[in-house]
C-alpha cells in the first residue's frame, strides 16, 4: 500500500485549489488500500456503533460514522499510512497536518437521502481556513450514485463577507441558503466530478456542497478525512460540533495532544 501519492500534486492542482476551493485529484491511492478499506466500510456498515459513532445523518437510507480512526484497524492504519496528509499539506500550503476526524458516508443502492447544501465550517470548534475535507470514493460515483456537487469559488465569497453559516437562522451567519433553487443563477458556478475508486476531492471548509440520493443499483462509497493545518485555533461555540473525550480548550489555542496528532510535516 502506498505511503505517498501515486502520482505528482501539480501547480495546477494548487491553483485550483486556491481559486475555487475544490480540487480533484485523481488515482493517488493504489488498489491495495481501495480494497482494505472498501472491506472496512462493509464491516462498518454491518455494526456502526462497533467502530465509531454515528453521525447526523446515520439512518436506514446512509451509514455515517464518526472517529473511526481512534480504534486500532484499517481506519487508524489510513489515518497513519495513506497519503492523504501529504497530499492535503502540499495542497493547502501547510507545514503540518493534524488529525482531527474521520467520516464514512455509505448511500445502499436506490438510497433517497438527500444532504442538503451546507458547508462544514458550520460545525467545526475552531476558526482558520486550513481546515480541508478530503473526499476519498471507495466506489465509483456519479450524477446516478449520488456524487456530491460544489459552488466553486463560493469560499472567496465567504471570506470576503465574513460569512460562516449556522444550523439554524438564529446562528452566525444564518442558515445555508438552498442553492437547488438558485440553478439559474449565473453567479454561481456548480461543479460535481465523476470519481472512480482512489480519486480524491479535497475541499475548503468554506465550501458549500451538497448530494442527491443514490439511484443506481450499487453502493456509493466514500471516507472522509478532516484535517487541521497551521491557521487553525480552539473556537468553541454553543451550536459548534462537540469532539468526544476533549473538553473545550481555551479559544485562540491551537489543538494538540493525542487526539490531534501530527500526521505529517514539511521536509
Amino acid at each position: 500500500m502506498n505511503k505517498h501519492p501515486l502520482r505528482k500534486i501539480t501547480s495546477e492542482h494548487k491553483q485550483t485549489y486556491a481559486l475555487d476551493g475544490v480540487v480533484v485529484l485523481r488515482g493517488m491511492f493504489d488498489s491495495d488500500w481501495i480494497k482494505l478499506m472498501h472491506s472496512a466500510a462493509e464491516q462498518v456498515m454491518a455494526n456502526p456503533t462497533a467502530y465509531g459513532i454515528p453521525g447526523p445523518s446515520q439512518g436506514n437510507d446512509m451509514t455515517s460514522v464518526c472517529h473511526m480512526w481512534r480504534k486500532p484497524g484499517e481506519f487508524r492504519d489510513f489515518v497513519f499510512n495513506s497519503p492523504a496528509a501529504e497530499i492535503t499539506g502540499k495542497i493547502i500550503g501547510s507545514s503540518t497536518i493534524r488529525m482531527y476526524h474521520d467520516h464514512l458516508f455509505i448511500k445502499p443502492p436506490n438510497s433517497r437521502k438527500i444532504m442538503r447544501w451546507h458547508h462544514d465550517a458550520t460545525a467545526w470548534p475552531v476558526t482558520g481556513e486550513q481546515v480541508p475535507n478530503l473526499w476519498l470514493s471507495l466506489t465509483r460515483a456519479n450524477e446516478q450514485s449520488g456524487r456530491v456537487e460544489f459552488l466553486a469559488g463560493y469560499p472567496k465569497y465567504c471570506l470576503n463577507n465574513n460569512i460562516v453559516y449556522g444550523f439554524n437562522n438564529d446562528q452566525a451567519s444564518g442558515i445555508c441558503p438552498d442553492f437547488e433553487k438558485r440553478r439559474e443563477d449565473p453567479n454561481l458556478n456548480f461543479v460535481s466530478f465523476d470519481l472512480d475508486p482512489g480519486d480524491v476531492v479535497l475541499f475548503h471548509p468554506l465550501m458549500p456542497h451538497h448530494s442527491k440520493g443514490n439511484s443506481s443499483d450499487k453502493p456509493r462509497i466514500g471516507l472522509a478525512l478532516r484535517l487541521f493545518g497551521d491557521d487553525v485555533l480552539w473556537s468553541p461555540a454553543s451550536h459548534k460540533a462537540p469532539i468526544p473525550d476533549v473538553e473545550q480548550l481555551p479559544a485562540g489555542q491551537q489543538p494538540q495532544g493525542k487526539y490531534f496528532p501530527i500526521l505529517w510535516q514539511k521536509t
